[in-house]
């Protein structure tokens, strides 16, 4: 038997915002309406990152399905086309979340490139944005007042499907846009890259000109796909340790896209079969519990859009309700995924992070408190050594009673989801690669 201790007077912080996603409630060109189920997950942000992927769908997001002609004038209203954008980011904010903005393109993965190329005049490429801004944040060309605070400076530079130029061409691109955008709107926060990785040669000499130009760097963001949820301490901590190298120790660290694979190189489509399955729940609570000990500011799982592709490979929190009924197919399917977000958010919503710790090397944990002596604690037992969930842990017992508390256990596993379980005299019984949610309350 395993056994899990809490402290509730050990505070750690606050819990911060590890449950962002990537996508919008409404997608499937509006065929699909999940904002019921953001609202009772609290999603906090939507980063719009490969909206309606591919191309969004010419309509979305993207600068160039917004600014379709690179030759018109910039400043006329009548270049921009914000139709279906204002509704995509309407509906996110009926959610209860925030939008995310990634200024660039969807990532291309055909051999001929679209969109991904350096843009004609960087400069005119900031003003076009600096538009952007405007008419979600100014009302400018008939928009709104949305206070979106964070704008993402493109996406993944390092590799040939978001970016076909050099590296020096990027870096060129960034000195005369991101000025441009900033000294317009000095009130928002306008970051990047979604590095592949969190440093890098890249990584190195973008922190430097930026250091040595004063060029606005007002957070740093960037991904890692991975299987080991312990490397998520390692990638914040080799971010963190490459910001205060220049001088940005004060910049906001942001891990802006994760998800279970392997390997890029093979097996992928032996980790999108995971996905739907009581495994990602477990691997996605415990990626959020080591993001929220590490320096990250916040988290955004990638991706719960219900476009088909998406649907198929990356998502692993909504799927398509099979149902007959009209109304009912626009809501999607939850599937073990979400409860992750769910149980996060009741984290989130009790405030303060606690100690907690076990002496099973596969549970991860994260508690948390409020003011009238209630507690949360979120445990994911989990561990795949890159086997495809070929070998999980063996199923164990764990004593997570609290003396003079009551619990209350809600379990995801192969045969529950978010379903409660009984813990006898204050011990659960848990199958490898399963996750729990743990309610306490004084008796």
């Amino acid at each position: 038997m395993y056994h899990v201790k809490i402290y509730p007077e050990e505070t750690l912080g606050p819990i911060r915002d590890m449950h962002g996603v990537g996508g919008g409630p409404v997608s499937g060109q509006f065929t699909f309406d999940a904002t019921e189920e953001f609202r009772n997950a609290g999603i906090p942000f939507c980063r719009t990152h490969d909206i309606e992927y591919p191309f969004g769908m010419g309509e979305f997001v993207d600068v160039h399905c917004i600014f379709r002609d690179f030759m018109r004038d910039e400043n006329d209203p009548e270049s921009y086309n914000f139709t279906f954008t204002d509704e995509y980011m309407k509906g996110i904010l009926a959610s209860g979340a925030k939008p995310f903005y990634r200024l660039g393109t969807t990532i291309e993965h055909q051999p001929i490139k679209l969109y991904v190329k350096p843009p004609l005049d960087y400069a005119k490429w900031g003003r076009i944005c600096s538009h952007i801004i405007a008419h979600y944040n100014e009302g400018w060309a008939d928009g709104f007042h949305m206070g979106i605070e964070y704008w993402e400076f493109w996406n993944e530079p390092e590799i040939p499907q978001c970016w076909t130029g050099t590296a020096e061409e990027f870096l060129t691109f960034y000195r005369e846009a991101a000025p441009e955008i900033k000294r317009r709107h000095p009130d928002v926060k306008l970051g990047g890259c979604a590095f592949v990785t969190p440093d890098g040669d890249l990584q190195e000499r973008f922190l430097q000109m930026v250091r040595d130009e004063n060029l606005p760097l007002d957070f740093y963001s960037w991904h890692g796909y991975l299987h080991d949820p312990r490397r998520v301490r390692e990638l914040a901590e080799r971010a963190d340790a490459i910001l205060k190298k220049y001088g940005f120790g004060d910049v906001e660290s942001i891990y802006d896209e994760w998800n279970y694979i392997v390997s890029f190189q093979e097996g992928v489509l032996k980790s999108y079969r995971l996905h739907d399955k009581a495994f990602e729940c477990a691997f996605m609570a415990a990626v959020m519990s080591e993001a929220q000990a590490s320096p990250v500011s916040k988290a955004l799982y990638y991706d719960v859009q219900m476009v088909y592709l998406m649907t198929i490979t990356w998502n692993g929190v909504f799927g398509v309700n099979m149902t007959e009924n009209a109304a009912d197919a626009r809501k999607p399917a939850k599937k073990p995924g979400y409860y992750a977000l769910v149980s996060w958010n009741e984290l989130k919503k009790l405030g303060t992070a606690i100690r907690a710790e076990s002496d099973c090397p596969d549970l991860y944990l994260t508690a948390a408190k409020n003011d009238r002596g209630e507690i949360g604690l979120l445990i994911s037992y989990f561990n795949d050594d890159g086997l495809y969930n070929e070998a999980p842990p063996e199923p164990a017992d764990f004593r997570i009673g609290i003396p003079g508390m009551r619990e209350e256990v809600l379990v995801v596993d192969e045969e529950r989801t978010y379903e409660p379980a009984e813990a006898k005299d204050g011990v659960i019984r848990l199958a490898g690669n399963t996750a729990a949610f743990v309610r306490y309350a004084p008796v």
